[in-house]
């Protein structure tokens, strides 16, 4: 059947493949989530991996063997409940493998990036001092760098080291830990809604609830393939697919870093049924040059999430024949938290969803009171799938929640009277100039409709007289030269004069975060103290 979670009469009861689940008690499912699936479907493919550079498969057997086996390993470096495990490394199976050994400890996994410098590696290890680090050899050295300044020395494993654990029978024994849906399953590190980096304590409720919203939402059942683009030390890598549908005993495709070319061949050759991704990988997969040759028959829909796709983009894969609609949700909540209805995704194809189950929402003024449909106010979540806070940041924790326990988005949203959401901006984004507001998903988006603009960012910088100025940077299509003064000319008539850009640059390239969004900090901070174009 599609709809492979089915609530019965009894509000209490799931039913999550052939098996009945209390979810009352819904932690033990997941305490043994890798062998629960290994024993109702042994034999089914569960991870394809690409990131060894062959194909390789692994069965639930295989995948429970394989998570038996590290927590044996995990218990004799002497990890107990509570402790923390880092990986820096690729996607790889080696690295879900650990994931699905963590419930088995009770031991929190708190990914590394390997995008950040040795110093913010340090600040990371130092914060959430983990016993243990598996590093893949690629990033060793940049380990060994952030250790010579780091207070905290954990204990290293190559992750080459846990290659082909999956066909050994577990040898030994280890002490398995009660874990609760209170308890911390990840620590994932973020902005956050109020800047600067810090780790979201994910809890396994909010991990629960999260697979449960999605699997209903979008009908996950175990014929369902979908490949990981997202990095794993990011909650798309683990929470938007790769958990929700290891539950349903579907299958997931692995591969070492995002390549457009090699994503279309992926999607195609293992005959992907969902595909998600931020809006750049689609605008890089529309650009490849087997995007027209590719039918992508097999997908029953494209989603993006981690910012708003453009209309023209959404067009080229509605033209296509493809469904493709846009999600939102965030570290902190969800993050499926909006889901589009199949028959609005065409009539409403900037829309972001509606509440999904189990969230609830609210858009506000400044004032707390709810706005009005049109009008933008931010997003307020409430419900069980919002994280517990930021590790050891109690002070940034309570301002993130409202005494009665909503979660402030920091997102600015409109909702229209049919109950759809549309994402207008991120509200530290937003520019203030001489008391007006301005939008830079609005300026970006008449920037993109230039013929000669390929992709274009907009941010906000001191200005003396004014508080802010609106600057853009903008990267042309290949072969097209285009100047400031063009581009002025171009947006006037299309948005209003004081959101015309003050500052343009014209840019090879636009600096992205390793999942694909517009480093707007970034930018910020090398044109920050910008007076002229260049």
């Amino acid at each position: 059947m599609n709809m492979l979670l089915k609530i019965y009469f009894n509000p209490s009861i799931l039913l999550i493949g052939d098996s009945l689940l209390d979810y009352r008690y819904v932690h033990t499912y997941f305490l043994d989530m890798a062998s629960t699936a290994s024993r109702l479907d042994p034999d089914k493919i569960a991870v394809i991996d690409y990131s060894w550079g062959s194909r390789e498969q692994y069965t639930y057997l295989d995948m429970n063997r394989f998570s038996e086996n590290i927590a044996i390993m995990l218990d004799r470096l002497g990890i107990n409940k509570g402790d923390r495990v880092s990986v820096l490394s690729y996607n790889n199976v080696e690295y879900l493998a650990t994931y699905l050994a963590m419930p088995k400890k009770g031991a929190i996994l708190a990914p590394l990036s390997w995008r950040a410098s040795y110093r913010e590696l340090a600040f990371m290890i130092d914060d959430v001092e983990p016993k243990v680090v598996i590093v893949h050899s690629d990033f060793q050295d940049l380990l060994n760098k952030a250790l010579e300044i780091s207070r905290h020395k954990p204990r290293i494993v190559n992750i080459e080291e846990l290659r082909g654990l999956h066909r050994e029978e577990p040898v030994g024994q280890y002490r398995r830990a009660s874990v609760g849906e209170t308890d911390i399953n990840m620590l994932l590190y973020t902005g956050g809604t109020t800047g600067g980096l810090k780790a979201a304590m994910i809890p396994y409720r909010q991990v629960i609830w999260n697979a449960f919203n999605t699997i209903i939402s979008w009908g996950l059942g175990p014929s369902d393939i979908a490949p990981i683009f997202f990095p794993f030390f990011h909650t798309g890598g683990w929470h938007v697919t790769t958990i929700p549908l290891y539950i349903v005993r579907g299958t997931t495709v692995l591969t070492k870093r995002f390549d457009p070319d090699e994503a279309i061949e992926i999607i195609e050759r293992e005959r992907c049924t969902v595909v998600i991704a931020v809006p750049t990988m689609f605008h890089l997969i529309s650009k490849s040059p087997r995007f027209k040759e590719s039918s992508f028959k097999s997908v029953r829909f494209f989603k993006s999430g981690g910012g708003m796709s453009p209309h023209s983009l959404v067009k080229i894969y509605w033209d296509k024949g493809v469904k493709y609609f846009q999600g939102y949700g965030l570290t902190e909540a969800g993050p499926n938290l909006l889901y589009t209805p199949e028959k609005d995704m065409l009539n409403k194809p900037m829309s972001v969803g509606k509440p999904g189950f189990f969230v609830e929402i609210r858009v506000v003024r400044d004032d707390g009171s709810d706005a009005q449909p049109g009008e933008v106010g931010e997003l307020l979540v409430r419900g069980p799938l919002v994280f517990s806070g930021y590790w050891r940041r109690s002070e940034e924790t309570a301002r993130v929640f409202t005494p009665d326990g909503w979660l402030r988005t920091g997102d600015l949203f409109t909702v229209d009277k049919d109950g759809h959401l549309y994402f207008v901006e991120r509200k530290k984004f937003m520019i203030k100039s001489g008391g007006e507001n301005i939008y830079p998903s609005e300026v970006e988006e008449a920037l993109r409709s230039h013929p000669g603009v390929e992709d274009a960012a907009v941010f906000g910088i001191p200005d003396p007289k004014w508080g802010e100025a609106v600057a853009a940077v903008v990267k042309p299509r290949e072969g097209i030269h285009i100047d400031p003064d063009s581009i002025r000319e171009y947006l006037r008539g299309k948005i209003a004069r004081y959101k015309i850009p003050k500052y343009i640059w014209v840019v090879d390239e636009i600096p992205k975060t390793a999942v694909g969004k517009t480093d707007y900090m970034c930018l910020k901070k090398k044109y920050g103290d910008a007076t002229q174009n260049v």
